[in-house]
């Protein structure tokens, strides 16, 4: 009598949204498409931000790769990451959605690990650059870089409540079902686009773990702090507060 037969891999889409990433995003998908079958991705997403460089049309040059499947999506402007974000979670075909950023700080090398955790019966594995001893990778970033995150992330706990160790962590997986309950919910596009996606997880009661990865600081971020990203930044938080509610619960950092 046959074994029989053993249920189909899942399958992994990986959204990168970029804003003028020419001078990464090739690099980036050639090493998606090179690791793709040993982490199980079958779809790679880049979602084209409203840039003003080429990064469009070298994404448009991978289009033709088969394993995995490259595909390009655009923005007529420039939205903000959380836009890009949705939308690329719109498009994706796969099981599981992951987001990276464009520069691969958080390299893909976690996917089987957050497969894994969401397998164990988790719908949201998130990454964090703090390892369990304490250790914070971010401790890398250029000074200015650390102390706007750390005064993102008192403002975080003080105004949404949220308790994980490291809500910005550029890696996210979410289950199929997760995604589309959580996503059409978020409203945010800026810097607490992930404060907001979590909040609302947490509402709907999704069980959420948060696991160490490996991070790097890669230097060349779109990213500008100032003054008045200081008041958007309270202005999202705040308005998330409104929407969602203290979310006073998570993993204690």
């Amino acid at each position: 009598m046959s074994d029989p037969p053993h249920p189909p891999a899942p399958t992994v889409t990986v959204v990168v949204p970029a804003y003028n990433e020419a001078d990464r995003i090739g690099p980036t998908l050639e090493h998606l498409r090179t690791a793709a079958a040993r982490l199980g991705i079958s779809e790679v997403i880049v979602v084209d931000d409203g840039s003003t460089d080429a990064t469009a049309t070298l994404v448009e040059g991978f289009e033709r790769e088969r394993e995995p499947t490259i595909r390009l999506v655009r923005l007529a402007s420039n939205q903000g990451k959380g836009a890009a974000v949705r939308r690329g979670v719109v498009e994706a075909n796969g099981d599981y959605v992951v987001f990276l950023d464009a520069d691969l700080s958080a390299p893909p090398d976690a996917i089987p690990r957050a497969v894994a955790i969401r397998e164990g019966g988790t719908d949201i594995a998130i990454g964090t650059r703090v390892a369990p001893g304490g250790a914070d990778a971010r401790g890398t970033q250029p000074l200015r870089r650390r102390l706007s995150g750390r005064a993102f992330s008192a403002l975080q706990r003080l105004i949404v409540g949220l308790r994980y160790a490291d809500t910005q962590c550029p890696f996210k997986l979410f289950s199929r079902d997760a995604a589309e309950r959580v996503f059409p919910l978020v409203e945010t596009s800026g810097w607490a686009f992930d404060v907001e996606l979590l909040a609302h997880a947490r509402r709907l009661g999704l069980a959420i773990e948060e696991f160490p990865v490996t991070w790097r600081h890669v230097g060349g971020s779109q990213l500008r702090v100032g003054p008045l990203t200081a008041i958007q930044v309270l202005a999202e938080l705040i308005s998330i507060r409104r929407r969602v509610g203290r979310r006073g619960a998570g993993t204690p950092s």
